[in-house]
């Protein structure tokens, strides 16, 4: 496996996109991303993680809520682009957070704002299997004891898919790509199936790993 590092004069080969755009619709209209877990909203977690890495640009998505977590990138070297349509899909965010980056990578990684446990390894692990996959494989994405999950990283071959308007690449659907394309990575780390869409899930993250999530003081006038 290659270590994943950048040598003097290199550039890095791998960026990341961050999804925020959603409406937090299961969770009351509240932008979920911005629950916080040790009193640090969950972005700020996931794009520091990002940045103990050696990648390149990291570009985040934000529509729903952006005057909320915008000022919560301040200082964290990111670039942010909006999505205009009210009715958006995660489709047209990735095809939208992707197209934003440069076509010289080798990898773009694809990364949920919602994934409370994930740490820099873990988004480690992903980059060097990404990077030791077989040559025909275009797509990879973690599978945790038979369950999808985040993040994914694929090639230029999909973005161009993605540029070319197929909606299959997203909102889970991710896994409709040819499958001697798409590796399924086979992992028992349960973090990277551990999102947070519902209440219930808040309480069963608790329950289960001893973490608790905190609405910022914004939002928990809404929940008295």
């Amino acid at each position: 496996m290659k270590p994943l590092e950048v040598l003097p004069g290199e550039q890095p080969s791998i960026g990341a996109v961050v999804l925020a755009a959603g409406a937090g619709s299961r969770l009351g209209g509240k932008p979920k991303c911005l629950l916080e877990l040790d009193g640090v909203p969950l972005i700020q977690r996931q794009i520091r993680a990002l940045r103990a890495l050696p990648i390149g640009p990291i570009v985040v998505v934000l529509g729903h809520h952006r005057e909320r977590i915008e000022p919560m990138l301040a200082d964290l070297d990111v670039d942010v682009v909006g999505q205009t349509d009210e009715t958006h899909s995660q489709t047209s965010s990735v095809r939208l957070g992707v197209g934003q980056l440069p076509r010289t990578l080798q990898g773009y990684m694809v990364c949920p704002a919602d994934l409370p446990l994930v740490t820099t390894e873990d988004y480690r692990a992903v980059i060097e299997a990404f990077q030791d996959r077989e040559p025909d494989v275009e797509f990879l994405g973690p599978c945790v004891n038979g369950i999808p999950g985040n993040p994914v990283i694929f090639d230029d071959r999909i973005r161009a898919l993605l540029e070319a308007g197929d909606n299959r690449l997203g909102s889970g659907r991710w896994r409709q790509v040819p499958t001697n394309a798409s590796r399924q990575w086979q992992s028992d780390n349960s973090h990277y199936i551990r999102d947070i869409d519902t209440e219930q899930d808040i309480i069963d993250l608790e329950q289960t790993t001893g973490k608790r999530l905190c609405w910022p003081v914004a939002d928990r006038a809404t929940l008295d």
